[in-house]
């Protein structure tokens, strides 16, 4: 028999006027920002406060990163550029803002 297809309707009898349900077009599995079956975001308050201040610790890590400049291009101070602040500090703080966020991310 021949199908014929009529404004979203199957029908399979061949015959004009005979209708069956609406043919639906298969839907895809997207990614959502929603929880599956929900309207509530997969992230709470908590997760954002987390990246917050995950953010702001890598931000004041490399704050504390930056800058050595010479006072006097002629002269080597080792002090500057060497200090415990850049050396110890600024990388101990951006690495635990990057756990701040990691953990944001699996907090349940």
């Amino acid at each position: 028999m021949a199908k014929q297809q009529s404004r979203g309707t199957e029908s399979t009898s061949g015959t004009p006027g005979t209708k069956t349900a609406p043919v639906r077009p298969a839907t895809t599995s997207k990614t959502s920002i929603f929880a599956e079956g929900r309207d509530t975001f997969i992230f709470t308050r908590v997760n954002f406060i987390f990246f917050g201040a995950g953010l702001l610790l890598v931000l004041l890590g490399l704050a504390a990163m930056s800058g050595g400049q010479q006072p006097d291009p002629n002269t080597w101070d080792e002090s500057i550029i060497y200090s415990p602040v850049r050396i110890t500090l600024a990388p101990v703080l951006i690495i635990s803002g990057f756990v701040a966020v990691i953990v944001g991310i699996f907090k349940k």
